[in-house]
């Protein structure tokens, strides 16, 4: 507890909404989870990378790679894309220190720390309007773009706070996460280049007699595209959530 404390208190962020919002605390509880679950995450991490190095194995140009959502690194192979492309840009809300060590190590990768919805200062002000997301979409010596594990928790923490602070409806904000993931399938859809979209596809719950006691769709109902493979992660093993419960996510990979 000491420890997210502190690093609570000594992250940098780019933007006032990342700690007082929430997204600074939900980082940092994953990052305690991800040590917590480390054997039942690994596995998960091991497939994000090797889908990640497959997906740039056979480009024709390596000049930029860009991971939106790239977050912790621990699923981003960070070695072979630096040691591949001209230059690595990865792009999230926040980085903790421990992935900005990782990166400080290579002179060609990038941190960027940005809104990938581009709406998100709008949502906070209390204007549900969803933009499209515009930018990298004119830069030519992108050739792989990656999705990771990020499209289907862009909604999380905007609807969230929409509901308690501007008592929007269920319906409202059922809708404004269907946007919320549109938008961005569509800016990953208008890039020229390799699109990866790594995410899960669904979430399923279960008791301790391996019994299915929830499912959830992660997609807000959203039409996701065809998957060339899958696999489980087991997101919450027993004891680390509802008591005698786990949880298992579904994970995709589709190429745009």
């Amino acid at each position: 507890m000491i420890r997210e404390i502190w690093q609570y208190l000594t992250t940098p962020v780019a933007f006032s909404y990342v700690r007082n919002k929430g997204f600074l605390k939900e980082a940092i509880a994953m990052a305690a989870r991800a040590r917590r679950c480390r054997r039942q995450w690994d596995k998960h991490y091991r497939y994000c990378e090797q889908t990640i190095v497959n997906a740039a194995k056979d480009l024709d140009h390596r000049h930029t790679v860009l991971i939106i959502g790239a977050g912790s690194l621990r699923d981003v192979p960070l070695d072979y894309l630096a040691r591949h492309f001209e230059q690595v840009l990865l792009v999230d809300l926040v980085f903790l220190k421990a992935a900005r060590r990782q990166a400080a190590v290579y002179t060609n990768v990038q941190l960027i720390e940005h809104d990938v919805t581009e709406s998100l200062e709008d949502i906070f002000d209390g204007d549900p309007s969803i933009h499209k997301p515009s930018r990298w979409l004119d830069d030519e010596q992108v050739d792989l773009v990656v999705s990771l594990n990020l499209i289907t928790q862009l909604p999380l923490i905007p609807v969230r706070q929409l509901i308690v602070n501007n008592r929007i409806s269920e319906h409202q904000a059922d809708e404004i996460g269907r946007k919320l993931i549109r938008a961005h399938l569509d800016y990953l859809q208008r890039f020229p280049g390799r699109v990866c979209l790594i995410a899960d596809r669904e979430s399923v719950e279960y008791n301790v007699y391996d019994e299915e006691t929830d499912r959830l769709d992660t997609w807000w109902e959203v039409e996701a595209p065809s998957e060339e493979e899958s696999w489980d992660w087991e997101l919450i093993p027993f004891g680390e959530g509802r008591a005698n419960r786990r949880q298992i996510n579904r994970v995709a990979v589709s190429i745009l």
